[in-house]
């Protein structure tokens, strides 16, 4: 579940000039991880965050320390071939192990415990005979078994032994003393080998970028590389206990994690700006059905980015920028990805090999994974873009039931007008600053959502996620 930032330490806001060897633009699991190892190479790093450390998805996140990524060693032979794909499990079995070692050595009670990975078949659902043949060919401990004991038919599962989960406050609170740390301090541009924030800038040798979204657009073409994606979660209490997590051969299926005492409850993926308004509602008649006696303690929405080809961005920034590095694109793995980000960048930078470098280059484009997604978003750019001119607008903000909103077209022009629960007005530009989409009411969420690249907004117009780099601009909505 969810920790609160009150789990970490408060650091200032960057208020001067600083000299470093590394600046790390981020305080996530990869930047943190990141910046402790290059300290832990007798680097000089600065940690800059725009906001409060682990703030983000890092705090949304199911810790699933695995290397399971869903049904997926049949598509990296396919689209990568074996050697490339092996790289990467291997990567992600390295990953598992590094953190054991880090708790372990360091004493790091962060509540480390073995666990197995399911990905389960319905009745109907595919074979896993190949994924099973492709995950040994690629030196996963995989095992076929048949599973019983959950509240629906399963046909199969395919297991990998020997994973993990924990508990990232106390992991990463052990990893902060000995870093220069600056919190609520976004970073408006890189120029050269400087990194600018309102009220500072770092001047570094080296520079890494691991935001969840690459913030420099012109290098690297990530807004065509990158679609952003949300799931939705229920925490139970009372509910029957399960071994490890289970997770639906559907990336659209539902998933369940047991975490201490605590069932958890995920499903509703969609493409950000794609929300029906629906998805906590069909989570919890789920949970009514399954577990009726369960009892919600939380629910809330994590936000993943996704790379072309499913395989995460990490490396040379662009091959323009040799001392501009990136760590994005983990999609629903960010807990084994961001330990390889931190090991990879750290050999990059300080001129070492790292055995499974290449399947990660951000430079690398493989046309059978790559050219559909590509045109996939680019129709979802199109589109975005397009219902500025058609989307149906409300005369009246008199219309707009509370808790609700809507696109108001008054004197010819739309506004995103939100209604609160007492009644109050809110109204925004619904046009998302980033590279000009029309936003999507998620109502789930209460947030304005860009189906094209993924920015969010809060009803008042503050922006929640990247790559917009601006606020929605705002309005008087009595005069509407």
């Amino acid at each position: 579940m969810q920790f609160s930032d009150a789990a970490l330490p408060a650091y200032p806001r960057l208020t001067e000039h600083l000299l470093a060897d590394v600046a790390v633009i981020g305080g996530g699991m990869a930047g943190i991880l990141t910046a402790s190892a290059l300290r832990d190479a007798g680097l000089r790093v600065v940690l800059l965050e725009e906001d409060r450390l682990a703030g983000g998805v890092t705090a949304r996140t199911t810790a699933r320390v695995s290397a399971q990524h869903g049904l997926f060693c049949e598509r990296l032979v396919r689209d990568f071939g074996e050697h490339l794909a092996r790289q990467y499990v291997m990567a992600q079995l390295h990953a598992v192990k590094q953190y054991r070692d880090l708790a372990a050595s360091r004493g790091i009670g962060c509540g480390l415990t073995e666990q197995t990975s399911r990905v389960c078949t319905a009745p109907n659902g595919p074979d896993l005979s190949r994924e099973h043949a492709a995950a040994l060919l690629l030196g996963a401990p995989a095992e076929l078994q048949a599973v019983h004991g959950l509240p629906f038919p399963v046909r199969e599962a395919l297991c990998f032994t020997g994973q993990a989960s924990l508990e990232p406050a106390p992991l990463l609170a052990a990893l902060l003393p000995g870093l220069d740390i600056y919190e609520r301090s976004p970073v408006r541009d890189i120029r050269g080998r400087t990194v600018r924030c309102d009220g500072g800038s770092v001047e570094a040798a080296e520079i890494v970028v691991a935001t969840r979204y690459p913030m420099l657009e012109r290098w690297g073409f990530y807004h065509l590389k990158l679609r952003q994606e949300q799931a939705y979660l229920l925490a139970l209490e009372n509910a029957p206990r399960i071994d490890g997590w289970y997770l639906d051969a559907d990336t659209r299926g539902w998933s369940l994690q047991q975490r201490g005492d605590t069932l958890i409850l995920s499903g509703g993926l969609h493409r950000c700006g794609g929300n029906q308004g629906d998805s906590y509602e069909r989570l919890r008649a789920q949970a009514k059905l399954w577990f009726p006696e369960a009892r919600e303690v939380a629910a809330w929405s994590s936000q993943d980015c996704v790379t072309l080809d499913g395989v995460p961005y990490i490396g040379r920034y662009s091959a323009a920028t040799p001392h501009l590095h990136v760590a994005a694109g983990f999609g629903r793995w960010g807990m084994t990805n961001s330990m390889v980000a931190a090991t990879l960048l750290t050999a990059e930078i300080l001129g070492k090999h790292y055995p499974y470098a290449d399947v990660f280059s951000p430079a690398r484009f493989f046309p059978s994974a790559s050219i559909e997604a590509m045109m996939e978003g680019a129709l979802y750019a199109a589109r975005g873009k397009s219902r500025r001119l058609y989307t149906a607008a409300e005369r009246e903000t008199a219309n707009i039931a509370l808790g609700n909103a809507a696109i108001v077209k008054h004197h010819g022009k739309q506004y995103g007008v939100y209604r609160d629960e007492r009644g109050g007005l809110h109204a925004v530009s619904p046009v998302c600053p980033h590279r000009g989409c029309a936003l999507e009411w998620n109502a789930d969420e209460k947030t304005w959502d860009c189906p094209c690249h993924g920015s969010r907004f809060d009803y008042t117009g503050k922006r929640l996620y990247h790559p917009a780099k601006a606020a929605l601009k705002q309005f008087d909505a009595t005069e509407l």
